[in-house]
Formats: structure tokens, sequence, C-alpha cells
């Protein structure tokens, strides 16, 4: 926490913009498929532990309750999550226990 407080430290989620294009240039298909899959699926196919989530919606509306409880039924862990205060996704992530014993990885 010392490194925190002192306004240093790794960026979270940080990626090269141009490193991302040339990996999106190699390895993004152009090609038209069906990407319809279960939440399920979707949540053990783009939700790794230790990922870095966006929770977005306003208050209780629009953020997808859904996907939160899926991933609790996953057990996902070390979890860092960007999401706006008073809103229950959040709690139920803490809750569930996502962020291991410490919540520091959470932003606001």
């Amino acid at each position: 926490m010392e490194i925190l407080s002192r306004g240093h430290g790794e960026h979270l989620g940080w990626h090269d913009p141009d490193e991302q294009r040339r990996w999106i240039a190699h390895n993004k298909t152009r090609s038209l498929e069906d990407k319809r899959m279960t939440l399920d699926e979707a949540v053990r196919k783009f939700v790794p532990d230790g990922c870095y989530l966006a929770s977005g919606g306003f208050g209780h509306v629009r953020v997808s309750m859904a996907a939160i409880y899926e991933i609790v039924r996953q057990k996902k862990r070390n979890l860092a999550i960007a999401a706006k205060t008073g809103v229950h996704d959040i709690d139920i992530l803490v809750a569930a226990g996502g962020f291991g014993t410490e919540v520091s990885g959470i932003l606001f």
C-alpha cells in the first residue's frame, strides 16, 4: 500500500495501443461467424482469474447482474474492477470472495 500512497505502481490493465493494434491485425478474424454463446460459455472464455473487469449502468439498472452471478458461480478469483459506487454488483463480488482477502483492487 505504501507504493500506492506515493502514486507509483504498475498500471492496472495497461496495454500499449500500438501493440494492441498489431495483435488485433494478426489474431482477430474478419470472417463472418456466429459468436453467440451462453453466459456460462462467455464467462469461461472471457473472464479468467485475475482479470480486470469494467461494470456499468446506473444504480441497479442496466448492470448485468446475470453476468455477475455467473462469475460468482464459476468462483472467479483475484479480480480487479472499475465500476461506480452505490451499485450492488461490487457488493456481490466482494461477498463471494472474488477479490481474495484484500479489496484494494477495486477502483471507483
